[in-house]
């Protein structure tokens, strides 16, 4: 059992254990570990109204070198945000890199800072994400092609080129949502779910038989909170993000006893954006939407003019760091997870409350909701709200 596996289960069952122990033994007038369960259930409450992240993922701290040294990583999205401190720290701590997104430009420059870095090699694999699963199969087979050339022809760990491939691949490529589920475009639904979900199941499904046949290797999806709590303003990039989980959890049941891993990341509102990159927001429509789409750049040049294409990021206080949270997924991942979720408060409290009291949650959501959705149409952050 590998140690993120041992540690969840401990701290999933040890409140309960000792509730129990602590009530039973009371019955008899001798109630025993009532002082170590107050300290425990304190510690739970303390994590639930302060922390930024499940108490799994705080204990295990960062992976060990040794987990992402040599190994080839795949990592999609990776030109900025979160898949580009990806890159970085899994680079300084000696992993081979395949860094993926449209711009390829921009993707030599983080293969460049990787390698800088730490990487012990780096190289760039154009992909668009929304180009279909006839696409993604050919992007898998040149992805592994990249895995041979780096490890050089015979150089796996029996001597063949069989034990060569994806040790790691990272979904990360993805775009979020400012829009009402009452006028968003059926276009641009269907746009989202490609970008968010068909590419990372037509990836890892592109990917599992070498994995498979090697008996090793770790899919990594990057979900979002919006799965963990219901996002009014988000409800189809919420529904992707789901629906992106429930396959990689029902994968992984699939696969647990032959070699390959799957681990769901779960992380609020992140710092990205803000140096000036554009972030992929969808609005209503492909127009007013921040994703680059052929088809609708005259439309967006000509919108340009509307304070509703996009959104506002928000202030970077009230987001995730984009380092620590690349640093939790990648211990995550390596130390086996199958979950890690991270958001700033109060969004992880709330997330406890859909946890345990989900009826005081979707109460909360019910006030907050409209408020999101208006700011919303109006294009600025959801989550500035007074």
């Amino acid at each position: 059992m590998r140690r993120g596996t041992a540690l969840t289960l401990a701290l999933d069952v040890a409140p309960y254990a000792l509730v129990a122990v602590a009530v039973f033994t009371a019955a008899f007038g001798a109630p025993v570990l009532t002082r170590l369960c107050a300290v425990v259930l304190a510690t739970y409450a303390g994590n639930a109204v302060f922390g930024e992240c499940d108490l799994a993922s705080w204990a295990l701290g960062d992976a060990p070198r040794s987990a992402y040294r040599g190994k080839t990583v795949w990592i999609t999205g990776a030109s900025q945000g979160l898949g580009e401190e990806l890159a970085l720290h899994l680079g300084s701590m000696g992993a081979k890199l395949i860094l993926s997104s449209r711009r390829e430009e921009t993707l030599r420059r983080v293969c460049e800072a990787a390698t800088a870095a730490g990487a012990e090699d780096a190289r760039a694999l154009t992909l668009d994400a929304r180009a279909g699963s006839a696409a993604m199969r050919e992007k898998g087979a040149a992805a592994l092609a990249l895995a041979k050339e780096m490890a050089g022809s015979g150089d796996g760990a029996d001597g063949t080129d069989a034990d060569v491939g994806v040790d790691y691949l990272f979904h990360v490529a993805g775009g979020s949502q400012h829009a009402a589920a009452e006028d968003t475009a059926d276009e641009v639904d269907r746009d989202m779910f490609e970008l968010n979900t068909m590419s990372a199941i037509a990836l890892t499904k592109a990917l599992l038989p070498s994995m498979l046949a090697r008996r090793k290797g770790t899919i990594v999806a990057i979900g979002s909170m919006a799965v963990k709590c219901p996002a009014p303003g988000q409800a189809t990039y919420a529904a992707t993000k789901a629906a992106l989980s429930a396959f990689c959890h029902s994968l992984r049941g699939e696969v647990a006893d032959r070699g390959v891993s799957v681990t769901v990341a779960h992380p609020g509102p992140i710092a990205t954006g803000l140096g000036g990159q554009t972030r992929v927001i969808f609005g209503a429509t492909l127009a007013k939407s921040t994703c680059d789409t052929a088809a609708d750049a005259a439309a967006a040049a000509a919108d340009d003019a509307d304070p509703t294409r996009g959104a506002k990021v928000g202030k970077k206080e009230r987001r995730l760091n984009a380092t620590s949270a690349a640093k939790r997924i990648a211990a995550g991942a390596a130390l086996g997870l199958d979950e890690v979720v991270l958001a700033t408060q109060p969004i992880m409290l709330l997330r406890n409350f859909m946890q345990f009291v989900p009826s005081v949650g979707f109460r909360v959501l019910n006030k907050v909701g409209p408020k999101r959705t208006r700011a919303a149409r109006l294009g600025v952050s959801m989550y500035e709200l007074k």
